[in-house]
């Protein structure tokens, strides 16, 4: 009997532990959400919002808009060699899976 109420109880206990440790969680996060840490928090969020509107933002923000543009542009020189760059690719991967195919066909050739 005394074997019956440790592994009936062992489950419940856990459970509780559980619970407790939520619990204690979530006053902690109370306490640091209001306490000197929400000032910090403030702080850090005001400063990013300050610096999100700041000029060296602004202009990266603008560069990497004309990046994105030259990239997008198969006339820009940019844009042509990564076009053409992506073709090679292609014709290189065609070719590469064309010898793997023969090869293949050979080695099955070769068991017949």
């Amino acid at each position: 009997m005394a074997g019956e109420n440790n592994g009936g109880g062992g489950g419940g206990g856990g459970f509780g532990w559980f619970i407790l440790g939520g619990l204690i969680g979530a006053a902690v996060g109370a306490y640091v959400a209001s306490g000197p840490g929400r000032d910090q928090i403030d702080s850090l969020r005001s400063k990013t919002i300050e610096l999100s509107g700041s000029e060296p933002v602004q202009r990266a923000r603008a560069a990497a808009q004309r990046a994105r543009e030259a990239v997008g542009d198969p006339n820009h020189p940019v844009g042509k060699a990564i076009q053409d760059g992506v073709a090679a690719a292609k014709r290189k991967r065609e070719e590469l899976e064309a010898a793997a195919a023969r090869k293949m066909q050979q080695s099955t050739n070769l068991e017949e």
